[in-house]
């Protein structure tokens, strides 16, 4: 007996018509008969009385009516939530990014999750510094990765933080603190300065302003930069100190730029993943095995 034809006895149960059933169920009188004839020999009992018009049910056949209600209305759920797991587990997992750095922090776990969830799919996408806060907001993504976000459009997401750090100074060669292991708050400060345009970072750069005053400096910033690809071509070619994440990979430019960590500093930074909660199922089983593996971490 297949579980989704109850329905035709519980209709004829319902209607006790056989056109009427047929007609419910888009099939034919004859394959209605058919059926209650096969189940009624399956279970060794009649289920309705033929000899009367309309046709009615036997006291087993109203017995067999309420427990079949019951199966059909459970395959029924049951069909509805395996169709809803699999479309969850079809469900791209959005997320946005604001560098590189980002997914290099990410990538570790990602790897290990595709690996016990070969069917989850991922869409990455670029946000800057200053819209990576609305990028939830406009339903661009899922989740995504940063600093200082704007409490005005995150105030009511989900936060995990991904990883703590420090900003350290990166210092050309040639300057005069190039060979310093560290760098004291008075060192740093007597450089000029270059950093990211406000218009580009957003709050980060009124976020580097005041800890540059917690350290008990006003900071002289002569350039800003529209990009980090310009903001390293600055230190470069003129000689200024600018600042990186403390995991940023400088490999490339080894023996020209080097990045020296800031004594008793406030400069430092906090990599988020904001995201809102109960709208993905994949993100939600995303971000529980993201947490068990932070705290392993």
């Amino acid at each position: 007996m297949k579980l989704e034809k109850l329905a035709y006895f519980i209709d004829l149960y319902e209607t006790r018509s056989y056109t009427k059933t047929a007609r419910k169920n888009y099939i034919s009188q004859t394959s209605v008969t058919q059926f209650i004839n096969a189940l009624e020999e399956e279970l060794q009992v009649r289920l309705f009385d033929r000899t009367t018009l309309p046709i009615q049910p036997t006291e087993a056949g109203k017995r067999f009516y309420q427990d079949a209600k019951l199966l059909l209305g459970q395959y029924e759920r049951i069909k509805r939530d395996l169709l809803r797991m699999e479309q969850a587990e079809a469900e791209p997992i959005r997320i946005c990014y604001t560098s590189a750095i980002d997914l290099q922090i990410l990538l570790p776990f990602v790897n290990q999750f595709k690996h016990r969830h070969p069917e989850a799919r991922f869409e990455v996408f670029w946000a800057s510094f200053k819209d990576a806060s609305q990028v939830l907001w406009v339903d661009k993504c899922d989740a995504v990765i940063g600093i200082d976000f704007d409490e005005a459009y995150t105030g009511n997401l989900r936060t995990l933080v991904l990883y703590r750090g420090e900003y350290q100074a990166l210092v050309p060669a040639g300057h005069p603190l190039f060979e310093r292991p560290t760098l004291t708050k008075a060192e740093l400060y007597r450089y000029p300065l270059v950093m990211m345009a406000p218009e580009v970072i957003g709050q980060s750069y009124d976020g580097m302003i005041q800890h540059a005053l917690q350290d008990g400096y006003y900071p002289h910033i002569q350039r800003t930069a529209d990009n980090f690809s310009s903001e390293l071509f600055l230190i470069l070619t003129e000689n200024l100190i600018g600042f990186a994440p403390d995991n940023y990979d400088l490999r490339e430019y080894e023996g020209r730029m080097r990045r020296i960590p800031i004594e008793e500093s406030h400069h430092q930074f906090h990599l988020e993943m904001k995201y809102r909660a109960g709208e993905n199922t994949a993100l939600a089983r995303f971000v529980e095995e993201l947490e068990s593996y932070l705290k392993n971490e």
